[in-house]
């Protein structure tokens, strides 16, 4: 008995015996003291032993099957119906060795069973994995729930990266856009991003009567891949763009800046796509770069269909000297705006995709709503009903105000 491994936490584990008989409860307990288990509890029968579960918390359950009041399977089928119980493991010690015995037994709920007479080794070597597992399984559990609590917090710091209520609110009054946004990672963290920065004044433009002041730029990002190593680099494309003074550069020359600092930056192999544009209130227009990202849909009151524009242009962070051209797209007082992740048009349908052209006509079924945020719930529920989205999905619905 003296040769068996050590098992690190033997002897903080606790174990209850439930045998009827008080020279058997005695023998375990000896025998468990002997192999380095201390903290033992003992009851007579299975309803004295479900009594004591919330104060002792056992690690492991010995269990005699034939008990009067309350016999052993019955106590396993009921302790397997408590939520806080059903995984605690339990090795039923009993004289009955019929295989139909050992069948019932682990139907009411039993891990292991041994039979009596009791080999003092055996038992002992059976306590011992036991407990080791539970103690296995308890720091995978507290593992887990650690993990869960720091991708939480990390996930909130993400959601924190892009504007709040609050500064939407703040440019809508100050530029004359309102800016609807989704944002939902495939896992718990996501490679998306967006951001937007408004100037007062835009170089070289005065205010135009009833259409806000100044200059709008509105910028989306999607990152190669997911979870932690996507969402670090939308940390690291935050920070470059806070320490960049965007007042004079066009959408091209923006992503010019953020393209040389990202190859600097990202592993290689890892690259983003990225659309960056300008709100241009006096010309009535948004003029944007792409630098591979979906195509940028607009209407306008009235319009029957969105119009696309053109998202070619190479990823970042895949060559330092790349420049980016710049288009442009109507957007008259009252028109409208939709940017989104290609999480949204690669739903499968059939052996395809859904694409842009198929996302376009669903666009269309909702362009008379008015509220952007009903907009962006209704058709969100359109594409789910579609398929499943695997991907990172980003969304926004930008509306000049007429």
């Amino acid at each position: 008995m003296n040769d068996l491994p050590e098992v690190p936490g033997l002897e903080t584990a606790r174990v209850l015996v439930v045998d009827d008989n008080r020279v058997n409860r005695h023998l375990l307990q000896a025998l468990l003291e002997r192999g380095g288990v201390t903290r033992i509890d003992m009851a007579e029968d299975g309803n004295d032993a479900l009594a004591r579960l919330d104060a002792f918390r056992p690690d492991l359950i010995l269990l005699d099957l034939m008990m009067p009041n309350l016999d052993g399977f019955e106590m396993c089928r009921r302790l397997r119906a408590m939520p806080a119980w059903k995984d605690l493991p339990v090795l039923v010690q009993s004289s009955l060795n019929r295989a139909e015995d050992r069948a019932k037994a682990f139907a009411a709920g039993a891990t292991d069973y041994v039979t009596k007479p009791i080999n003092a080794v055996e038992l002992l070597a059976r306590v011992r994995i036991h407990l080791q597992n539970r103690a296995l399984l308890r720091d995978l559990q507290r593992f887990h729930e650690r993990t869960e609590s720091e991708l939480s917090l990390a996930r909130k710091m993400q959601e924190r990266l892009m504007p709040s209520p609050e500064r939407l609110a703040e440019v809508e009054a100050a530029a004359g856009v309102g800016i609807a946004a989704h944002f939902a990672p495939s896992s718990e963290l996501g490679g998306d991003f967006w951001d937007l920065r408004h100037d007062a004044v835009a170089p070289g433009q005065g205010q135009v009567q009833g259409q806000g002041q100044g200059r709008t730029m509105l910028y989306m990002v999607d990152f190669s891949g997911h979870g932690v190593g996507a969402a670090l680099n939308t940390f690291r494309l935050h920070a470059i763009c806070q320490q960049m003074d965007m007042s004079g550069l066009t959408p091209g020359e923006f992503l010019s800046t953020v393209n040389r600092r990202l190859c600097a930056l990202l592993p290689n192999g890892q690259f983003a796509t990225m659309l960056a544009g300008v709100v241009e209130p006096a010309e009535n227009r948004f003029v944007y770069a792409s630098a591979g990202s979906t195509r940028p849909m607009v209407w306008a009151p009235g319009d029957a269909e969105p119009l696309l524009g053109d998202s070619a242009g190479l990823p970042l962070g895949l060559l330092a000297s790349a420049e980016y051209e710049e288009r442009s797209l109507p957007l008259p007082p009252g028109g409208r705006l939709f940017l989104y992740s290609d999480g949204a048009i690669e739903i499968p349908v059939g052996n395809d995709v859904l694409d842009e052209p198929g996302l376009a006509a669903l666009v269309a079924e909702r362009m008379g709503e008015t509220d952007g945020g009903r907009f962006l719930d209704g058709l969100l529920d359109r594409l789910r009903a579609i398929g499943p989205i695997d991907d990172d999905l980003t969304a926004l619905l930008l509306t000049r105000k007429g």
